[in-house]
């Protein structure tokens, strides 16, 4: 049977116009970040979701309800789906961030295989990979030959679909840029795994 999931950051926020770093800290979704959730919505109307899971944070949440719509389906909130904990970090604007922990910045963009997090006293990408792998896993098992709806975060998409693609965090920067309220659609079959970005072949849309 196969499954697909399909992965959802979810759209702008207002510490997003601020350039502030949100991780488990969470701010409320724009003007513009509702119409992007309405407008991706719309784009999703004739898919038949069977499961619906969004992080427990609350931009992703309210995202989450404007894509399920009128579907009479539960949005199951999962702290396994929440950002990456940047603990000293969030709520600082980024060029606060890069003026107070330079090193460890560099570090997080240029290795981030190699990102210990000792000075944000957070999660690392491999703390992260670890919880979605087990988190995946889960679902693929419970919702065998069904569509799947995720809706997360930037760097969180990013370290899911890495580990979906091997899982060397080497590579975790690599690809497409994860926009407000962009799409990823991953087919899992019996022999392979097909991941599919926004305007790169996803099917039914």
């Amino acid at each position: 049977m196969d499954t697909t999931i399909y992965i959802v950051r979810h759209g702008q926020t207002k510490w997003n116009l601020e350039g502030r770093l949100q991780g488990r800290l969470d701010s409320p979704l724009t003007d513009d970040g509702v119409e992007q959730a309405q407008q991706l919505a719309i784009r999703l109307q004739n898919i038949t979701f069977d499961s619906i899971y969004s992080s427990s944070s609350n931009r992703a949440f309210s995202t989450a309800l404007h894509l399920r719509k009128d579907r009479e389906i539960e949005v199951n909130k999962s702290d396994n789906l929440m950002e990456m904990d940047f603990a000293c970090w969030e709520g600082r604007k980024w060029s606060e961030i890069q003026d107070l922990f330079p090193e460890e910045l560099l570090l997080m963009n240029e290795h981030p295989e190699h990102f210990e997090a000792k000075k944000t006293k957070g999660e690392t990408f491999h703390d992260m990979q670890s919880r979605l792998a087990s988190f995946i896993d889960k679902i693929l098992k419970q919702h065998a030959g069904q569509n799947i709806l995720l809706v997360s975060h930037s760097i969180t998409i990013k370290v899911l679909i890495n580990y979906l693609r091997g899982g060397n965090l080497k590579y975790l920067w690599d690809g497409p840029d994860i926009h407000w309220a962009s799409l990823y659609q991953v087919c899992f079959t019996e022999n392979k795994t097909k991941i599919f970005f926004e305007g790169e072949g996803i099917s039914p849309l």
